[in-house]
């Protein structure tokens, strides 16, 4: 990260974090990019889901496209990529904070975990502070500590 405007203060942010499983997710955040995104996609071994919240009506879409390995040819000669359709389900859209809101107060009415409870929270914590570290220290990480 980089702060361009006022000295201590980043101004845009690239992050990429590595997930136990292998998993990888990249951020980039900056208050100075004219051109304002809020897009999340995820890519599986079959499709890839794009969820675009800047979108007025299709903020999501399912693209049906992979990579193709077949049994038979080596790994370099055996590789071909496979584009299928494209799926834009119908959402309901709603305010995000109202629906947040809505489930913490079934949770406290019905005694049950939120899906965002304090342990989650805790984690997004500790992945902020992480990141501040690494910012801070030239790229260098802290290893988390398990909740």
């Amino acid at each position: 990260g980089a702060a361009f405007l006022q000295p201590g203060v980043e101004d845009v942010a690239f992050l990429t974090l590595h997930f136990p499983g292998g998993e990888i997710g990249n951020i980039h955040v900056s208050w100075l990019d004219p051109n304002k995104t809020r897009r999340f996609t995820v890519v599986g071994s079959h499709q890839m889901a794009v969820f675009d919240d800047m979108s007025a009506g299709e903020k999501l879409r399912v693209y049906d496209q992979g990579v193709n390995v077949p049994d038979y040819a080596s790994y370099g000669e055996a590789l071909t990529l496979r584009f299928g359709d494209v799926l834009i389900p119908r959402l309901d859209l709603r305010e995000p904070l109202r629906l947040e809101c809505e489930h913490f107060l079934e949770a406290v009415r019905t005694n049950t975990t939120p899906r965002s409870d304090g342990m989650a929270g805790l984690a997004v914590v500790r992945v902020l502070e992480a990141a501040e570290y690494s910012l801070k220290h030239g790229g260098e990480i802290t290893p988390l500590a398990a909740p």
